[in-house]
């Protein structure tokens, strides 16, 4: 069986290479050997790089071409950047990348890109990616307004698809708190069955405790 998680989130910019990020870091921190793949990344043009950062906060020595196959500068849905760019996807490069690196690390943290239903390639969203790597969901939303609907669609998504889900982070993604970042923890908590793990505050750099929450459910999952 292979160990790790999948972070996918509600929409693109909620925060999912931040968690995906500290993560790897605080496994890292405990001596599991975790390795990292984020196959699709768009909107590099900008000059960020999210498979730099995982790769970095993980501390692997992983390819970045192994880590991150497939990266387009437009900040784009990936089969729509891949189509401008002249790419064709290869799905097989990218199930080939995640056996290599499975078989490098004792655990594994991929991060997706954008939703669920985004589209990676003709054909494919990451609900495909999800079920090729075999491995449980987080779902990271924003605590603001808009993330009740978000967040319980993305929710059902994964239960139509029998995609199991460890759990929800909220992330601040904005400095502002007003009444819906005030309410919304407490209101998702009691219209969804799948667990809320915790809140992450505005640019936090170490949130221990969502985290130390999601280590014990994962440490269950793999005993």
């Amino acid at each position: 069986m292979i160990k790790g998680l999948f972070i996918t989130g509600t929409d693109t910019g909620v925060g999912k290479t931040h968690v995906a990020g500290g993560l790897a870091a605080a496994l890292r921190s405990k001596g599991v050997d975790v390795g990292v793949f984020k196959p699709f990344e768009s909107g590099t043009g900008d000059g960020h790089a999210d498979h730099v950062r995982l790769k970095m906060m993980a501390q692997v020595e992983d390819a970045e071409d192994l880590i991150a196959p497939y990266r387009f500068v437009e900040a784009l849905a990936p089969a729509v950047a891949a189509e401008r760019a002249g790419v064709v996807i290869d799905w097989q490069r990218i199930t080939s990348a995640f056996r290599d690196l499975v078989t490098r690390h004792d655990m594994m943290i991929v991060e997706g890109c954008g939703g669920l239903l985004v589209p990676l390639a003709p054909g494919k969203t990451n609900i495909d990616l999800i079920q090729e790597c075999q491995l449980p969901v987080l779902l990271v939303a924003r605590l603001g307004l808009g993330t009740i609907n978000h967040t319980l669609l993305s929710l059902e998504v994964l239960a139509h698809n029998k995609i199991p889900c460890l759990g929800v982070i909220l992330n601040q993604t904005t400095q502002a708190i007003g009444l819906a970042e005030q309410t919304n923890p407490a209101v998702l908590a009691g219209l969804s069955k799948v667990p809320l793990l915790g809140t992450l505050s505005f640019a936090a750099t170490a949130p221990t405790d969502a985290f130390t929450t999601l280590m014990t459910r994962m440490k269950q999952i793999y005993q």
